[in-house]
């Protein structure tokens, strides 16, 4: 009820100062205004398929206003890192909006002529986001009773869209959207489960009814309207895990296609996603997301070099392959068996030391940016939980955002993340981006300083099984 009271109160504050601003400046079209509470930086950006549209400047009261071109309507994603949410947005909508970038999920709401339709949107999204836990819980049971639960929220959602439709009427531009990320919500439900219990319940598969992915035949792998949608794009990436897993089965190729860091279960994702994708968005996204993968995964100059040519052969510009070159030449100093001990470190008062320094028994050294705030947040939240079962082992997280400290320490201090622990890389050596990719890279570390494992996610049901095996080297 708290939380209720204040974003009412914020949104009647800024409905007042915005009317203000516009009576003066006479704006029309559709227009996008607000107010960001504690900015972290003093700008926000407007994306499109993965495009960066524009850049919107807050001015010295951390307000901005920002008036759509009539032809470029439509889906957006807004960004103000480390956050974003998608937007949509239509002919005369006059949408405001104000968050507290230390409360984003709780203080974010929208007002103003096409709220409605973005604070469907937004509970959309936080409900998707439930779907992490609620697929942990629903994954042992039989596939008969995880339909009827499934069919279940799926009914809740339209329910929810055609009573809101009665009261709004939409416009079929927005219902389409709307209504096509509650079917990919639930398509994306049975395939993640489709993944688990072939994975870990065995005795389910043969249980599954023929048709159970009836549902694959009318999803269109190219959907213009929902390239950039986060629920159409986590869809895809998880039928298209679930394609391979389902080769590997067929083939009888045995452990490793279980594996999501496996560099041939990820080259065959790779080589699906130049097959099924027609939209040069989408194909690009998923071939350059799976080709990185395969990088900072391999073992060896002979995977490496493999996954290059693949690439090479596939029509993408020199830019791509320049980066997968660099992206390869940072990754050869993270084979299993070559050693860390004089690569340097920041701590959260500024002093600079070694891993040697840091690493004096067994450690798993995890990589993180305050620009990816979801997985941050639950990368730690894990860690917490590992330390507390494993006080034998170090958990050492390393900060990838070297030019930008002063938004670390305040990261750190906002989420309470324990500072003993906690540290930033010195310096980049290359293109920051390429750091970017090791956020779902976990190392295990022996006390000499050398890496142990490198091949394995933190997501991984089997990761504790791991660490065990790391106790008792």
């Amino acid at each position: 009820m708290g939380h209720y009271f204040y974003r009412i109160l914020l949104v009647a504050i800024l409905v007042a100062s915005c009317q203000d601003n516009t009576k003066t400046n006479e704006i029309t079209g559709s227009f996008l205004g607000g107010e960001i509470v504690n900015p972290n930086q003093d700008f926000l950006t407007l994306e499109r398929e993965g495009e960066l549209i524009d850049t919107i400047f807050l001015d010295k009261r951390n307000r901005f206003k920002y008036v759509f071109k009539d032809n470029d309507l439509g889906l957006f994603t807004i960004r103000h890192q480390p956050e974003s949410q998608i937007l949509f947005v239509e002919e005369n909508d006059s949408i405001l909006l104000r968050l507290n970038t230390l409360e984003f999920d709780e203080s974010l709401m929208y007002s103003g002529k096409g709220a409605e339709k973005n604070n469907l949107l937004m509970e959309m999204f936080l409900q998707n986001e439930q779907n992490n836990d609620l697929i942990l819980s629903y994954y042992k049971i039989s596939p008969q009773e995880f339909l009827k639960k499934t069919d279940s929220i799926h009914q809740e959602r339209l329910a929810k869209l055609n009573t809101l439709n009665e009261v709004h009427e939409f416009s079929d531009a927005f219902l389409n959207i709307a209504k096509k990320g509650i079917d990919y919500e639930y398509y994306d439900l049975r395939e993640r489960y489709a993944f688990l219990i072939n994975k870990y319940f065995t005795e389910f598969r043969k249980k599954i009814p023929q048709d159970f992915f009836d549902y694959r035949k009318q999803v269109n792998f190219n959907d213009e309207d929902l390239t950039s949608h986060y629920i159409y794009q986590r869809f895809l990436d998880n039928y298209l895990k679930n394609r391979s897993l389902e080769y590997c089965i067929t083939h009888n190729l045995g452990r490793p296609c279980f594996s999501l860091s496996n560099v041939e279960n990820l080259e065959r994702r790779l080589k699906l996603a130049d097959s099924l994708f027609k939209n040069d968005n989408l194909r690009k996204h998923f071939i350059k997301k799976f080709a990185k993968n395969q990088i900072i995964f391999s073992e060896n100059d002979k995977q490496i070099s493999g996954t290059l040519s693949l690439v090479e052969t596939l029509g993408f510009s020199d830019d791509l392959i320049n980066q997968l070159k660099a992206l390869g030449k940072v990754h050869r100093s993270f084979f299993i068996g070559e050693n860390i001990k004089d690569k340097e470190l920041v701590t959260p008062k500024n002093q600079n030391k070694s891993y040697q320094e840091i690493v004096k028994r067994n450690s798993i050294i995890f990589y993180w940016s305050v620009y990816s705030s979801n997985h941050h947040k639950e990368l730690h939240h894990r860690i917490n939980e590992l330390r507390n079962k494993y006080p034998e082992i170090d958990f050492i997280g390393v900060n990838i955002d070297a030019t930008e400290p002063k938004i670390w320490k305040k990261t750190l201090s906002n989420f309470d993340y324990n500072q003993d622990f906690e540290y930033q890389i010195k310096e980049l050596k290359c293109d920051k981006s390429l750091y970017n990719n090791y956020l779902n890279k976990i190392l295990f570390v022996n006390k000499k300083g050398e890496i142990v494992r490198g091949d394995i996610q933190i997501s991984d049901p089997d990761f504790e099984n791991y660490v065990l095996e790391f106790l008792n080297l």
